[in-house]
């Protein structure tokens, strides 16, 4: 029998601790060890929540080196700490230096090089210095604006512009990607709030286009990026959490980039806590235009949670067969486990 595919967990958030929840219960792998930064405490709590069947040999703690030695090695961590590039130079290294494989989920992630090449430089030398291997990935960025248009371009003769609006829902994600959109903040409030540079809302577009343009082979720069509140007027109830009416429970975002062919490419990215009735429907629209126009449409939009875990789960048997250096999801084939008992992806049913 194929040994099982060691997993640590660095990041107890909303979609680390779901991570390790489908981590714990898909064949071929097996939870090593949980990592939060924020306390050993946090750590072992997230693995006693959500994998309570992992092997006794499962380890919680703080520090990374000390969690994988107490869990006697591990082959590939699932990094869900941090979404800039900056942040995420430190924990990869760690990861790098400690010979692990990496899936992560940080917006720059996706394409790192066009985020700070210098630094996406220092980390390809690393990895392959220490023969192993990274790949970025989410449901967006990495997926529905990126790597789908990307693919749908492939049954098109040629296209002059590309449209992709993903209307979705932040019910998945956890307080702070919530305070990120400035969700509870009234306009008044979120106006200054953006002013200071406090509102991150979706921070992908940067990685999203640059990764198109590779994949499509063409210079595209953004010319237009603009982040502005979703308001609703009644009040919003939701898992537990209330919002009174007239407060921010979402943001809208477009952005826009071009080529100097006059290729033209928008990415509409409305994100909000939920739908009421009479609000858009929750959609991933895909446009692709060159005369002939394709159109592609998911409804409901993609689960950002269950899209984002499921990419993790099934590109680590890819990784564990890269060559060394920084993929991208584009690079990696989604194939299944090696593991005989591992027949095919990790089910949809089992996120």
């Amino acid at each position: 029998m194929t040994p099982a595919i060691r997993t640590v967990h660095w990041g107890t958030g909303a979609m680390g601790s779901h991570a390790l929840r489908v981590a714990a219960r898909t064949p071929g792998l097996a939870v090593a060890g949980v990592v939060s930064q924020r306390s050993a405490e946090r750590a072992a709590a997230a693995l006693a929540r959500e994998a309570p069947g992992a092997v006794d040999s499962a380890v919680a703690g703080d520090d990374l080196a000390e969690v994988v030695a107490r869990a006697g090695g591990a082959d590939v961590v699932l990094l869900a700490t941090h979404g800039h590039l900056v942040d995420l130079e430190a924990p990869l290294a760690a990861a790098f230096e400690l010979g692990l494989r990496v899936v992560c989920i940080g917006e720059d992630a996706i394409y790192p090089q066009a985020v700070d090449a210098e630094l996406a430089a220092r980390l390809e030398t690393l990895a392959k210095r220490r023969a192993v291997a990274m790949v970025g990935t989410g449901a967006n960025p990495g997926y529905v604006m990126d790597y789908l248009p990307m693919v749908l371009t492939a049954v098109t003769t040629g296209w002059s512009s590309i449209r992709v609006r993903r209307a979705s829902s932040l019910a998945p994600f956890g307080e702070t990607v919530l305070r990120s959109m400035g969700v509870g903040l009234t306009p008044e409030q979120f106006a200054a709030a953006a002013e200071r540079g406090e509102i991150d809302g979706h921070v992908g577009y940067d990685a999203s286009v640059a990764f198109l343009a590779a994949g499509l082979g063409v210079s595209l720069e953004i010319v237009d990026n603009v982040c502005e509140p979703i308001v609703r007027d009644r009040p919003t109830e939701l898992d537990g959490h209330s919002y009174p009416g007239g407060v921010v429970v979402g943001v809208e975002q477009r952005c826009r980039a071009v080529a100097a062919t006059g290729q033209s490419v928008i990415l509409e990215h409305p994100q909000r806590l939920g739908r009421l009735d009479g609000e858009e429907p929750l959609h991933d629209l895909i446009e692709l235009d060159g005369g002939d126009l394709l159109r592609a449409r998911i409804s409901p939009a993609l689960d950002g949670g269950v899209a984002t875990v499921a990419l993790m789960i099934n590109l680590i048997p890819a990784l564990m067969r890269a060559e060394p250096g920084i993929h991208t999801i584009a690079s990696l084939p989604l194939t299944p486990f090696d593991a005989p008992e591992a027949r095919g992806r990790v089910a949809a049913a089992n996120i």
